[in-house]
């Protein structure tokens, strides 16, 4: 059996290894070819391309890489029609997935799974006809997206969050031994996000604010975690600061706070339990654009899920240090409010489900 499976970003890379994983645990037969990062590689995929120029963000950037975009787009439809898949399952990944889902229900007959939909219950609606016509399976990883699907007579299946299959809860002393951290000291963890771009954007500011808190507090301990390949360029760290590229999971589940950029990461850190302030800054043009399409009150899933401000959001020019500052003192000083946000966490937690959905996944894949 051949698979083709695709994903452009580092979540995607780390569900599509598990669903790689548990696909030849059941049928080690099975080739996959496509686009992944190197978890995927490590569990056997043939990649088509450099993984690190998948990582664009934002409308103007987009703009800027469409070219590489379109010759990649016919590199992959002419693999496909060379290697005829038996299945396609494209995760997540919307600005490209769902172009090709037509070029390739064009070009060949297979069937198309779509692992973790795009937010389209947040923004680009439309891009529901597309779903319609050329997804035979949606693979979602919350409850309220089934729901949302099912109500507009989608092909839609719900098995739980991938994350639990890949966090390895409170298995942190060896990470806190080999980083010379001081677990009864207070930690503060930065998450500047998975692409370069967004590290150039958020990190700096990050530090400053992490910095300030400092101040108020001495024996604060600062992490930074950075994806394996992302490079720091021009970018001032004091030596005090512990940057960790491994496990880098790990320096979120031992946070007293995190300050996250928005994405993947505010859920896990939820799941986790840890408080967190999320924030984003991106292109002007790209702001004003992307507000012009968002119909969800926040931009964290967290928040969108409890449908209120579970963790503050500082967004655009409110993104600044000062602001970032305060929020995170109140976060690691007002025990009340800190409280306040960990039963809200376990609300939602409760929503998430069990651990065991990446081999459920891969069992409807290879059956259906």
């Amino acid at each position: 059996m051949n698979i083709f499976i695709l994903a452009g970003e580092p979540s995607g890379d780390e569900y599509g290894a598990k669903i790689i994983k548990n696909i030849l645990s059941i049928n080690p037969e099975v080739n996959f070819f496509g686009i992944g990062g190197s978890l995927m590689e490590k569990e056997g995929l043939q990649s088509m391309v450099n993984f690190n120029k998948m990582s664009v963000m934002g409308f103007i950037e987009i703009i800027k890489t469409l070219p590489f975009f379109l010759s990649l787009e016919k590199r992959i439809i002419k693999n496909i029609q060379e290697k005829k898949p038996d299945k396609i399952i494209l995760i997540d990944y919307p600005g490209l997935n769902l172009r090709l889902c037509k070029k390739i229900k064009e070009n060949v007959k297979t069937q198309i799974y779509y692992y973790i939909s795009p937010q389209v219950w947040a923004w680009k609606e439309k891009r529901i006809e597309t779903i319609k016509k050329y997804v035979d399976k949606m693979i979602v990883i919350f409850d309220f997206e089934r729901n949302w699907y099912n109500k507009k007579n989608i092909n839609v299946e719900y098995f739980g969050h991938p994350f639990l299959d890949v966090w390895e809860k409170n298995n942190t002393q060896n990470f806190i031994d080999n980083n010379n951290i001081n677990s009864s000291k207070p930690i503060l963890t930065l998450f500047p996000g998975s692409r370069e771009q967004e590290v150039n954007k958020h990190l700096t500011i990050m530090i400053e604010a992490a910095l300030i808190v400092k101040k108020n507090t001495p024996d604060l301990q600062i992490i930074i975690g950075l994806h394996q390949n992302i490079q720091l360029n021009n970018i001032n760290i004091s030596n005090d600061i512990i940057i960790i590229r491994q496990d880098t999971l790990k320096a979120l589940e031992i946070a007293d706070g995190a300050i996250i950029a928005s994405g993947t990461a505010t859920l896990q850190s939820a799941i986790m339990n840890t408080p967190a302030i999320v924030i984003y800054k991106m292109n002007k043009l790209s702001w004003l654009l992307a507000k012009n399409y968002v119909k969800v009150r926040f931009a964290s899933i967290v928040n969108i899920i409890a449908n209120q401000e579970v963790f503050p959001e500082l967004l655009q020019e409110k993104a600044t240090s000062k602001n970032m500052a305060d929020k995170m003192m109140k976060i690691i000083n007002d025990e009340n409010y800190n409280n306040h946000i960990k039963k809200q966490l376990k609300a939602l937690q409760k929503t998430i489900g069990e651990a065991g959905a990446s081999k459920k996944i891969a069992k409807f894949i290879l059956k259906s």
